[in-house]
């Protein structure tokens, strides 16, 4: 994947069906292997900052068994990578700040207002200030979308195609993502609701439908990046 850096992204096919029977097909390879390194995941996410290399591990995982190759549930605690994670967590972290601060500092005025009239707050301020919270819930939903989509390559990048910059990764992801931003935002919300189907069977089958996601999620990845690093050769 070394030539990616060199890539002018173009338009590409990114098959939503295809992704789903290869990402189940490759689940059904190693299901209980799959299964313990979620039960190990969980574990990572308990360790700060960690959360985020775990599941950057868990793609290395699904590239082995896609591979044949040998496969240690413990590969979910590999470290290699947890500085470029950290900075990438960091990334996350700043982003989120940047979202959120003009939200906050925008309904202070209203809150302040609430804060000093008490009981006495009219109907009229109450309805400005929900009004002013839908607004800004809208405007940060449509944010946290356009964010997520735009990051949506960069763990692979890191983990499976060995890229250390967190700078190069997202803008490599950018590239990538917004050649089929509303497909990827589907998919995104089409295997969430996979990922959580597990809830409904008192939340062991957790331990079922994330790996799988994980997965199909990982066939996504897999297609498109080599797809493109294909057209370069």
């Amino acid at each position: 994947m070394k030539n990616l850096e060199l890539l002018n992204v173009k338009e590409y096919n990114f098959n939503i069906g295809k992704y789903l029977s290869e990402g189940t097909e490759l689940f059904k390879k190693d299901i209980g292997g799959f299964i313990v390194a979620t039960l190990l995941l969980f574990v990572m996410s308990f360790i700060p900052f960690c959360g985020i290399l775990g599941l950057g591990n868990f793609y290395k995982i699904c590239k082995k068994v896609d591979e044949g190759q040998q496969v240690s549930a413990g590969d979910i605690f590999d470290f290699t990578d947890f500085v470029v994670y950290l900075k990438l967590f960091l990334l996350i972290f700043a982003v989120c700040i940047v979202i959120m601060f003009p939200v906050i500092l925008s309904l202070l005025p209203l809150m302040l207002v609430a804060g000093v009239d008490g009981e006495n707050v009219s109907n009229g301020d109450s309805a400005l200030f929900a009004g002013g919270m839908g607004v800004w819930f809208l405007l940060m939903i449509v944010l946290i979308a356009a964010v997520s989509i735009s990051m949506y390559f960069v763990q692979p990048l890191i983990s499976v195609y060995r890229v250390t910059s967190v700078r190069e990764a997202y803008r490599l992801s950018w590239k990538i993502a917004r050649r089929n931003f509303f497909k990827i935002f589907l998919f995104s919300i089409v295997v969430g609701f996979i990922s959580q189907l597990g809830m409904m069977v008192c939340g062991i089958g957790l331990l079922f439908s994330i790996p799988l996601g994980i997965c199909i999620k990982y066939a996504a990845y897999k297609d498109v990046l080599e797809s493109l690093n294909q057209k370069m050769v």
